[in-house]
């Protein structure tokens, strides 16, 4: 077992995004030559296809969590439904001289 991030961790999506910046201003400078161009876009394209496969994952789970939310919810509404004490209103002062009527 290695201590390096999972290709899915936030850790290894930032690196990747990162190193995607990073790529993409050097491309973008024009100081590179065809052959380096072509060998960072191919490099780039891996970034990219890491990164949407880490955003893909992300977007699964969130959807996982939000179909789990509405029976969580449910549950801790019918939880408090049955301990629920209802509060009995105040009694209102009436003889209130300011009253007008």
């Amino acid at each position: 077992m290695t201590d390096s991030p999972s290709a899915d961790s936030p850790a290894e999506f930032e690196a990747s995004l990162e190193a995607l910046e990073a790529l993409v201003a050097r491309m973008e400078s024009g100081e590179l030559g065809l052959e380096q161009s072509l060998g960072e876009f191919q490099r780039g394209m891996e970034l990219v296809n890491r990164c949407q496969l880490a955003l893909d994952d992300a977007q699964r789970r969130i959807e996982a969590l939000a179909q789990e939310a509405p029976s969580a919810t449910a549950a801790q509404n019918d939880h408090h439904a049955s301990t629920h004490v209802p509060r009995t209103p105040e009694p209102h002062d009436t003889t209130d001289p300011d009253v007008p009527f």
